[in-house]
């Protein structure tokens, strides 16, 4: 079929039975043409090599690799001119952005920048204190982008190897598997380019093909060595797994599944002794009621070791990643202090020490580390607070409105037996109002019995948004709810799911509305609360693990101004203030 027939994005009926037939369904025309393009990138590689034999110059002859496709019946796949002096790392990158969006999102596949690849491999020999003389290894591998770094320093070493030998070890020294087929043979093809100076240096009669230094397979499955260093970008997302697998990994599931989380209990699972595991992972796992398992996992098996936050994530990731992430370093042997550190990523990652932290007694807690400098402070007096809010009869829960199940019962004005609405853009400022945006849909009507015993909150309660945005200057937006104020929502209302509801189980406790409010407000507070989630989502779970001080504080802190009970909380907790800046509640000087 011509090329010139493919003018679309998506391929016609006559096409999808060629790309069927030839093993290339589900792969889009763009990354067809990413495919199509290799044979004569190779050929300018091995040439500038010094290759001149004509089976040296077929990347289908040169590489023990099988191609995913046939590529001469994907004639309609037009090469990329572009690419054929393109580095391995644009390579690779090439054919991962070239993937449908629908696919990558799927599957969960996330390039990797050539300078953090680098990075998590620097911090994974920094912390064997020496370079690995056993299995490099990528459980989740895609084009083998990961493994360069690591095949280039291992190459380094072998200078005054003999060249055959040297190919011959490096089976036993690079690998990594992965389910895309494609990706597997593209990543095959350009980790022996890597090898080609030393391939030259083998006598002609004597040169075998390339060895193909990648599998196609599950990459949670047992690699074939247990890796000295295992270096990983999993794929992110949840996932439903059936009963059987579900079983198999009940030990680090606390609800839903989510593939990073798999592949990074696998991976500590598989590592040898001492062995190191370097991730490039969303922070949730830090934090997030659903990682409790993973984290007790980790900490017994190889505990964490140090963690990088990637500062600014725009323009970083060429698929698009939101979450925040980390490269985190686990080690197998025992637990010690966590070391943290800032990256930030401009063409070459550059990082600042933040200081140390520590993972606490019930390992299945989240985790509070330092974000920045200013936190060390923060952390250590948040290490002395025992209590949390069960501690005080306080309990979390999230608001049981779901408005798109309730959409026929919900109206701008008052029906028989509506209930005013508490929406989340209600708690905008930190302070209670009705946001005129949400006044189209400001009652709900109790329509049987259920509804009023689910549905309708009638004491006084602190209630917090549940969903913030990465860019806010807060993460804790809270306010109180109290007798007065729900008088005047007319005595009861139903409050939405993006919104949490704190409530107290006794009416003497220490820690009243006033003060709790008091302490979500705060900047200390607030600034801890970033310390043990990775999410921008306010769980009740993240809430109810704050660490509170004790009771006999909380009964000082009762009897003082309002205006200055904000600059005693951070002062307890340890927070860093601007020396210029006034307290509340006094005045400038003038």
């Amino acid at each position: 079929m011509s090329a010139e027939v493919i003018d679309t994005k998506r391929a016609n009926r006559a096409q999808r039975a060629v790309m069927a037939a030839t093993g290339a369904q589900g792969l889009s025309e763009a990354s067809l043409s990413v495919l199509a393009s290799v044979p004569e990138w190779w050929r300018r590689r091995a040439q500038a090599a010094g290759i001149r034999s004509p089976w040296g110059l077929d990347v289908f002859t040169a590489v023990s690799a099988e191609p995913p496709v046939d590529m001469v019946s994907l004639g309609f796949a037009s090469p990329r001119d572009d690419l054929h002096e393109a580095s391995c790392e644009a390579l690779t990158d090439a054919y991962v952005v070239s993937l449908d969006a629908e696919v990558r999102t799927a599957d969960g596949r996330h390039y990797t920048p050539p300078a953090l690849a680098a990075a998590l491999y620097e911090r994974a020999v920094a912390d064997l204190d020496e370079k690995p003389g056993g299995l490099v290894w990528d459980p989740a591998a895609g084009a083998g982008a990961l493994l360069l770094p690591a095949l280039r320093d291992w190459l380094s070493d072998q200078a005054t190897v003999q060249p055959d030998i040297t190919l011959t070890r490096v089976t036993r020294c690079i690998g990594g598997r992965d389910l895309d087929a494609a990706a597997v043979w593209l990543g095959s093809v350009v980790l022996a380019a890597e090898l080609l100076e030393t391939w030259q240096r083998v006598p002609a009669r004597r040169r075998l093909p390339l060895p193909a230094l990648l599998q196609l397979g599950d990459g949670l499955s047992a690699p074939p060595q247990q890796p000295q260093v295992t270096i990983l970008n999993p794929p992110y997302g949840r996932v439903r797994l059936a009963e059987k697998d579900r079983a198999t990994w009940a030990h680090v599931l606390a609800g839903h599944a989510n593939r990073y989380q798999l592949f990074l209990a696998a991976a500590v699972d598989h590592a040898a002794d001492a062995g190191t595991v370097a991730a490039l992972i969303p922070a949730g796992w830090i934090g997030g009621k659903y990682f409790q398992l993973l984290r007790k996992h980790l900490a017994s098996k190889a505990p964490l070791r140090q963690v990088s936050y990637i500062a600014d994530r725009s323009g970083v990731f060429s698929t698009g990643v939101l979450q925040e992430t980390v490269l985190a370093v686990f080690r197998r042997g025992e637990a010690g202090d966590v070391a943290c550190e800032q990256v930030t990523m401009n063409g070459t990652v550059k990082s600042a020490a933040i200081g140390h932290g520590t993972i606490p007694t019930d390992t299945s807690l989240p985790w509070l580390l330092p974000r920045s400098q200013d936190d060390n402070a923060l952390v250590a007096a948040a290490g002395g607070m025992t209590k949390r809010l069960k501690d005080y009869h306080w309990k979390v829960s999230t608001g049981p409105l779901v408005w798109n199940r309730h959409k026929d019962q919900l109206s701008a004005e008052p029906r028989r037996r509506s209930v005013k609405i508490v929406w989340a853009a209600d708690l905008d400022g930190g302070k209670l109002h009705q946001d005129p945006l949400r006044d189209k849909m400001r009652w709900v009507e109790m329509r049987h019995d259920a509804d009023e015993r689910t549905l309708v909150l009638r004491q006084p309660a602190v209630l917090v948004q549940r969903t913030t945005a990465p860019e806010q200057n807060r993460r804790l937006v809270a306010t109180a709810l109290d007798a007065a104020e729900l008088e005047q929502w007319g005595g009861r209302v139903s409050v939405e799911n993006h919104v949490n509801v704190l409530r107290c189980g006794t009416e003497d406790s220490v820690l009243t509305p006033r003060l709790l409010t008091a302490l979500l407000d705060s900047a200390a507070v607030d600034r801890l609360y970033r310390c043990l989630t990775g999410s921008v989502a306010v769980s009740a779970y993240e809430l109810s693990a704050l660490p509170l001080p004790d009771a006999e504080l909380l009964r000082r802190w009762a009897k003082l101004d309002p205006a200055v009970l904000p600059a005693e909380i951070d002062r307890v907790y340890g927070l860093v203030r601007d020396a210029e800046q006034p307290e509340p509640g006094t005045s400038s000087p003038s």
